[in-house]
């Protein structure tokens, strides 16, 4: 079995990226449980899916961790990046979509066709880079380590920069509403973006120890869970 020929550092990363992922995930499918109980399809199912769709950006680590360490296959650089990248986009727009239909209906119309525009822009760029130059998307830096192009950096920074925006409004928007359970909402769903940013953003730019992985990681778990409380908050945490 390959584990054993990974240094602790790599099981580290490799164990703390897979349960982010799953962690991520079945946040998603509870919301996704929920909307269906609740019959608030149109929105929700959107929500869990940008949760998701945002934790791709992981899926390649964790993939390499799974394939790797049971059976000694390692991923092409090409579909490691691929998958790394290529549901980000889609993410976002499951997510904007979400935040016209619950809190800005009138400009859904306009804000929709700027992201899908864009979005359609960063898919295309990923496709061209992947097949044209594999450096304009990024490399392989190790089994479970990445670096972006400068060009695709600049579309994930803006796409990070929107889902903070977009998720603070959301959440401030909340808070002066009347009701505490909602004003908690928000404030649960604030933290969920900031988490986000601040963990994908350090995710980058330190470098890879055991501290800083722990460190990182525990911020993206924070956020995940902050964002099923955003929209599913226990009856228990509300203080009036």
């Amino acid at each position: 079995m390959a584990f054993s020929d990974l240094t602790e550092l790599e099981i580290l990363q490799g164990t703390l990226g897979l349960i982010w992922v799953l962690i991520a995930i079945i946040i998603g499918i509870r919301i996704i449980h929920k909307a269906l109980l609740l019959k608030r399809t149109s929105d929700l199912i959107t929500v869990a899916f940008s949760y998701i769709l945002v934790s791709s950006a992981w899926w390649g680590l964790s993939l390499q961790f799974i394939m790797y360490g049971f059976f000694n296959i390692l991923l092409e650089e090409v579909f490691y990046l691929l998958i790394s990248n290529i549901f980000i986009p889609f993410a976002m727009i499951c997510w904007i979509y979400s935040y016209c239909k619950i809190l800005d209906p009138k400009r859904k119309e306009y804000l929709l066709k700027g992201f899908i525009i864009f979005t359609s822009l960063w898919e295309l760029f990923i496709f061209v880079g992947l097949f044209i130059d594999i450096r304009l998307v990024g490399t392989l830096n190790s089994k479970f380590d990445s670096s972006h192009g400068p060009l695709l950096l600049v579309f994930i920074l803006i796409g990070i920069a929107s889902f903070l925006i977009t998720g603070t409004v959301f959440a401030f928007k909340s808070m002066k509403l009347e009701d505490p359970e909602v004003q908690w909402k928000g404030r649960f769903l604030l933290l969920a973006w900031i988490c986000f940013a601040v963990g994908a953003l350090l995710d980058a730019a330190l470098p890879l120890t055991a501290i800083t992985l722990i460190l990182v990681r525990a911020v993206l778990i924070l956020s995940a869970i902050s964002f099923y409380f955003g929209f599913f908050l226990p009856k228990k945490l509300v203080i009036n």
